[in-house]
């Protein structure tokens, strides 16, 4: 059994209650508890079923698509944002979706929790660049965030990222490239007027719209967990 190692101090941080709507400060009071889960109690609730997390949801479009693809699998959300939270609970309820889940904890500590070897999918698409270099600890692609990466993918299981900021593009690279663990499937580049790359494995982002609107290259990272190496 995997023991968390984390230090909850590095990874301080400020909720950001944001602007709720009216429809979505109502689910959150009232829906919200229905959906969320404890990192240790996700074991209890995947028997059988594979296990999908997507860091930093947003307003959640993406995690409700990947749900309704895939009823079969168990979905984590993290996500800090309230209004977001709100959004994605209150979708959920319309839409009776009971496959996802919401974690509302930084993603380092989600992941130091999770046991060696439970997740088929991570994804992380279009995270906080931080651009300015004295914020470029607060990224949250770090060495030591990739090996938790890794050791929480299964075998053969792959993680997805996407951003539209070419610096922070390249910060992913040098993390995940240097990982052994991890294997390059994908590594593209798109202009911000071409379609979306199929082998992406992702639905298109509001995120990703904005960087499209200001004329961003769109950068897809896709890396699969080797198998027979610890």
């Amino acid at each position: 059994m995997h023991e968390p190692t984390v230090n909850h101090t590095a990874h301080a941080y400020i909720r950001r209650k944001g602007r709720m709507t009216r429809a979505q400060a109502r689910a959150f009071d009232n829906h919200t508890a229905n959906y969320s889960i404890s990192a240790e109690a996700i074991a209890a609730q995947m028997p059988g079923k594979p296990l999908g997390i997507e860091i930093g949801f947003g307003m959640g479009h993406a995690l409700l698509d990947w749900a309704e693809a895939e009823p079969n699998w168990l979905l984590c959300g993290i996500e800090l944002y309230q209004p977001g939270v709100g959004a994605l609970t209150d979708r959920l309820q319309q839409n009776g979706i009971r496959n996802v889940r919401i974690l509302e904890q930084p993603a380092q500590i989600v992941l130091a929790a999770l046991s060696d070897s439970c997740a088929q999918e991570i994804r992380i698409f279009f995270p906080d660049p931080w651009p300015k270099k004295r914020h470029h600890k607060r990224r949250i692609i770090q060495p030591e965030f990739v090996g938790e990466l890794a050791r929480v993918l299964q075998m053969g299981g792959v993680v997805r990222l996407a951003t539209d900021w070419a610096p922070y593009a390249q910060w992913m690279r040098e993390c995940l490239f240097a990982e052994t663990r991890l294997s390059v499937e994908v590594d593209h580049i798109r202009g911000a007027q071409e379609q979306m790359f199929d082998a992406s494995g992702r639905e298109t982002t509001n995120f990703e719209r904005r960087g499209e609107r200001l004329g961003h290259d769109i950068h897809d990272l896709v890396l699969r967990r080797k198998v027979g190496v610890e």
